[in-house]
């Protein structure tokens, strides 16, 4: 096991950092909440729903790099965990397209 003791200015940025993403995330989820309140009942889910993603990946982005520790891991292994999150999420969205296109095809077009 390793025996790496943490210097006095490292645990204090590392504590200011995870205090800085705490911040991060309760400001974003406020304003997701208020949003979902004051704005969701009277804007349409079209402008709505891409906020609420666009929302969340910023939350997991800054879960994953602070408190997964992942912004402190070198590029190769941030691109290996990334490229294929990426590729699954495509092709979730390329199969619901299908899916709907064939939908319609078979059930609507009769």
């Amino acid at each position: 096991m390793s025996d790496h003791q943490l210097t006095e200015e490292e645990y204090k940025a590392q504590v200011a950092g995870v205090w800085k993403v705490t911040v991060i995330l309760s400001i974003v989820t406020v304003v997701e909440v208020a949003a979902a309140l004051i704005l969701g009942p009277h804007l349409p889910k079209w402008i709505m729903n891409p906020f609420y993603a666009i929302a969340s990946i910023a939350k997991a982005f800054f879960i994953i790099g602070e408190f997964m520790h992942l912004k402190y891991e070198k590029r190769a292994f941030m691109l290996s965990l990334g490229l294929p999150l990426f590729f699954l999420l495509w092709a979730i969205i390329a199969f619901g397209v299908e899916g709907n296109y064939l939908h319609k095809l078979l059930y609507l077009i009769k």
